[in-house]
Formats: C-alpha cells, structure tokens, sequence
C-alpha cells in the first residue's frame, strides 16, 4: 500500500468515527435544522425592509443573504478544528495522533472533513427550504461548480483553522477563532455587499478567502453577476488554499516541536 493510500484510510478512518460520534447525539440535527429555519424566517422578514436593488438587478436581499449565511456555515465548519482538537486534548486520545504514523498535521487536517462535508449537506437542505418555504430559486446547473468552490474554501478554512490548533498547543488557548470568523463574516459581504464598505476599508474584504467564496457560490446558485471575472475569483480561492495549507501545517508542527520540548504538549 502506498503512502498516499494509508493517508487517505487514515482520513477516512477519521470521517467515520467523527460521523458516529456527532450522530450519537440524536437530537442535534433537528435542533439545528430548527434553529436555521428560525433564522430564515427572521431574515425573510427583514428582506422587506430592503430595496429590492440593494444587492443588483438581478437579486433580491432574501436570497443574497440566504446563500451567505449557507456559505459561512459551510466555511465556518472549517475553523472548529481547533475546537476538536481540544476536545481532544481533553480527552487524552491527542496523543494517538502524535505517536501515530499519520502524525498531528494530518491528523488534525483530517478532523475538518467531516464538519465541512456535513455543513455542505446541511447547507444544502437549507438552500432547498429556503426554496420551498421561502421562495429563493436556486439554479440546480451551478452546483456542481459550486461543490468545487466550497471545496477549496474549506481547505482555505481548514489551513486557518491549523493556525489556531498550533496557539491551542503552544499557549493553551485558541480563543481567537469565533472573532475571527465574525469578522470574517462581516467583511465578505455574508449580510451585505462589499461595495456598500467606505474605501479605506474595502481592500479587506479582497485579501480573505470568504468574500470570493461568497461571491462564486451566490454566482452559481442564483446567477448573479461576480464583482470579478468568475474564473479568477475561483483562481484567488485555489490560490488562497494553496498558500495557506503549507503555512498552517507549518505553524501547528512548530507548535507541537515547542510543546515537546516543554513537556505540555498533553495538558490544557
């Protein structure tokens, strides 16, 4: 068996016992489908408070901000590893993975699989309330195109969300991750666009990967037209998860060398 084929079991390995684990808890999927219809309801009626060219000619708020907050919860879920890393560490199952072939990176790479692939179905089946509670009309020939987007994003978020498994190990903290992701949120225009932002600040909504994201998967589902040109938005996107994967497995491999040499690597 080839390397490659025993890190691709090893993930697979992970997806399952994180599917067992989070279905093991029956009712947290219907809570969180409850929870989201709140939040689309809530939102349907705020769209009535918005012009309907607020957002394009051809769009209206209510499925702007729809296919926005399906796009964050699909690349917030990227950030939790660090979170289950933590539970991890908590745990005392962590150092498995250390002393383990598979090692700590791809170990910790591999956690995120499986809360991207199930917020991308959840996402789904919200896309398609939204559609027939609600309204929104979704364009079924953009989604192949779109998984290909959310794929990259989510190893864009992913990487991110190594940065934040590396400040767990090294000062026992990763706090940062939900502030950066509500920032995030607010300058990838999830809610609103990005134009309406004064110019001083504007140029941070085009240095992360969520606004691109937000902008392509709103492009193929809805139809929208793209701030850029289509192909080199998903260009950035690629480009942002290729840069980033290396630096975040870098930074946590660093962490996990100094937690060693400390002997703190096993507490939190």
């Amino acid at each position: 068996m080839t390397v490659a084929a025993q890190y691709v079991r090893g993930a697979w390995a992970t997806v399952q016992r994180d599917a067992s684990i989070y279905f093991s808890y029956r009712l947290r999927v219907a809570s969180q489908l409850l929870g989201t219809l709140f939040t689309l309801t809530i939102f349907f009626y705020v769209a009535k408070l918005v012009r309907a060219d607020a957002v394009g000619h051809r769009a209206h708020y209510y499925e702007f901000v729809v296919v926005g907050i399906a796009t964050l919860a699909i690349l917030e879920a990227g950030l939790t590893v660090s979170q289950l890393v933590r539970m991890e560490l908590v745990a005392g199952n962590f150092e498995r993975l250390l002393i383990s072939p598979f090692g700590p990176v791809a170990g910790a790479m591999s956690m995120a699989v499986f809360p991207i692939a199930f917020a991308t179905l959840f996402a789904g089946l919200v896309l398609a309330l939204a559609d027939v509670l609600f309204g929104v009309p979704i364009y079924l020939g953009g989604i192949p195109l779109a998984l290909v987007v959310v794929a990259f994003g989510g190893v864009a978020f992913a990487a991110i969300g190594l940065l934040f498994v590396g400040a767990l190990l090294a000062f026992k903290s990763a706090m940062g991750a939900t502030w950066v992701m509500a920032a995030l949120g607010l300058l990838g225009g999830i809610y609103f666009p990005v134009k309406l932002f004064p110019e001083w600040i504007r140029w941070a909504s085009e240095i992360q990967p969520l606004t691109p994201a937000a902008d392509l998967l709103r492009h193929q589902l809805l139809g929208t037209p793209t701030t850029q040109v289509a192909w080199l938005e998903l260009l950035k996107l690629a480009g942002f998860a290729a840069v980033l994967v290396p630096i975040g497995g870098a930074v946590l491999w660093e962490a996990v060398k100094v937690s060693r040499r400390r002997g703190t690597i096993m507490e939190y």
